[in-house]
């Protein structure tokens, strides 16, 4: 995760290094080139100089800013499932969706999809998806990679538990639940989605999982 800090000097702390706030910029373009060469040829086969390229910039720009590759990967990875979080965020606040969903932006299971990799106003596979299953799939592939991933996808999946304990103090869902289990339902659940479809299955309208996920509100609720 990036912690960023102003001091007086007009410097940018990143991660405990001091930057120009104009090198910020370079960051996130490196970070966005990283994004579409690992969706495009997965983590084993992206090289660094051909992030460099995409990025218009030296292979050095990328060790100025990242350690190593693993260290990239983790950054893109989390840069592009918060980037997904703010696109589905807004589009789930706007009035058509909660018409459309009958539930409003709070609720826990608009929540649980703002966190999925892909939302209702995405037309085809995103590049968030795609970066997430190249993780999950490094995760055990690839020693390099593996704990820096894994730390990853424990981050992610401890958002939507978070989503789903408050829910049950809330008393919106039943409390007698494992809050794990559904945790890893709803994260499983759009990743196999994401992996049917890039295997060439024909794509279901996110508006057709409406009516599904109303009965998952209904059959989670306290009995009684």
């Amino acid at each position: 995760m990036v912690k960023m800090a102003r001091d007086s000097g007009n410097v940018v702390n990143i991660d405990g290094r001091d930057r120009r706030p104009w090198s910020v910029a370079s960051r996130e373009i490196l970070l966005r080139a990283a994004i579409s060469e690992i969706a495009e040829r997965g983590y084993e086969h992206a090289r660094l100089v051909d992030i460099a390229t995409r990025a218009d910039m030296t292979v050095g720009a990328i060790y100025n800013w990242f350690e190593n590759k693993s260290v990239l990967f983790t950054a893109a990875l989390e840069f592009a499932l918060e980037n997904q979080r703010q696109t589905n965020s807004q589009y789930l606040s706007t009035e058509k969706a909660q018409v459309a969903t009958g539930f409003q932006s709070g609720h826990w299971l608009m929540l649980i999809a703002a966190l999925g990799p892909r939302g209702a106003a995405d037309s085809s596979p995103t590049d968030a998806q795609r970066i997430l299953l190249e993780a999950l799939r490094s995760a055990w592939r690839d020693d390099d990679a593996k704990d820096s991933l894994q730390l990853q996808v424990d981050r992610l999946l401890l958002q939507y538990e978070e989503i789903v304990q408050q829910a049950m103090r809330n008393g919106l869902i039943d409390s007698n639940l494992d809050a794990r289990l559904i945790a890893r339902v709803f994260l499983a659940f759009p990743v196999g989605l994401t992996t049917l479809t890039l295997a060439g299955a024909s794509d279901i309208s996110p508006r057709s999982y409406i009516d599904l996920f109303v009965r998952f509100n209904d059959a989670l609720q306290p009995r009684g």
